[in-house]
């Protein structure tokens, strides 16, 4: 019996985290969801990883996601655990559902103002401004912009892809930074305070900067780990903006990534800690 992880795309992370898997002495196995799924092999492994990013939409691997359910299904009807489960896979693809639970709980989330597709959005005189528009399903801040009236978002809507955005209350990062939060077993790894950049956003391949958070509230990481609880997330990570009137979780990814540089620029291996607990967890089984 095997462990398999599940990948889409030929991330630098993906093979890290197979590596790191396999030199504990465990069998891995790379199952690319972007070929047809073959359910044999499936469920050949004890233990499935999930690695497929809610941003495969917008890379061109729309078949991964597409095949997910099916995996689900499979994996559901014998029984076979998955980290992270079906639960978390189903908030991963929809920001508008993980912020739902999440306020229904008493979560600090920004006040969410409708899900729209690109042409109807305008329509809505629900939204005040600044507000943050982003796809329901996806990452890495693709289509995602920050609009301060209506003429704004109406212009740049118009070379969106048809797929639907979620609108919402835009939190101004007035500390200059967002803090990213990586969560493996119920545990805060990694806590980051990454820049904001000059469209008002905050990411690595935007050239945000990062430094450690040494001085991480408790409040606010045990109120992460409790919402990664809700939403079922194991091995995850979120980001959360801190104002004057408290903090407000941003986002919630339970597939989280790392690059090799982010390995080296913070002298932590996020794919090492990732493989340790799906060892531990397939330890257990």
């Amino acid at each position: 019996m095997t462990i398999g992880i599940l990948y889409e795309s030929k991330e630098w992370s993906t093979f890290a985290l197979r590596d790191h898997i396999s030199a504990t002495g465990a069998t891995v196995k790379l199952i690319d969801l972007q070929e047809d799924l073959d359910a044999d092999e499936l469920l050949s492994c004890r233990l499935i990883l999930n690695r497929v990013f809610a941003s495969a939409v917008f890379r061109g691997h729309q078949r991964a996601l597409d095949q997910m359910p099916a995996v689900i299904e499979l994996l559901q009807k014998r029984g076979a655990p998955m980290i992270n489960p079906a639960e978390a896979h189903y908030y991963e693809t929809s920001k508008k559902r993980s912020k739902e639970k999440l306020a229904a709980h008493g979560f600090p989330v920004p006040k969410m103002y409708g899900v729209f597709l690109p042409e109807s959005i305008t329509e809505s005189r629900e939204i005040e401004y600044p507000c943050v528009v982003k796809p329901d399903c996806g990452g890495r801040t693709s289509y995602t912009y920050i609009f301060h009236d209506r003429i704004e978002l109406s212009d740049s809507m118009k070379g969106a892809p048809g797929v639907r955005f979620i609108t919402e209350e835009y939190v101004r990062p007035v500390k200059g930074y967002v803090t990213r939060l990586e969560i493996i077993d119920r545990t805060c790894k990694l806590a980051l305070k990454r820049s904001v950049a000059e469209n008002g956003l905050s990411a690595y391949h935007l050239g945000s900067e990062y430094e450690f958070y040494e001085e991480l509230p408790d409040e606010i990481g045990n109120t992460a780990i409790s919402a990664m609880d809700l939403l079922r997330v194991e091995a995850g990570s979120m980001d959360i903006i801190e104002n004057e009137t408290g903090f407000y979780i941003i986002d919630v990814n339970s597939v989280s990534n790392a690059s090799e540089d982010n390995t080296e620029m913070f002298k932590f291996d996020l794919m090492k800690e990732t493989a340790a607990y799906a060892v531990k967890i397939y330890g257990n089984l």
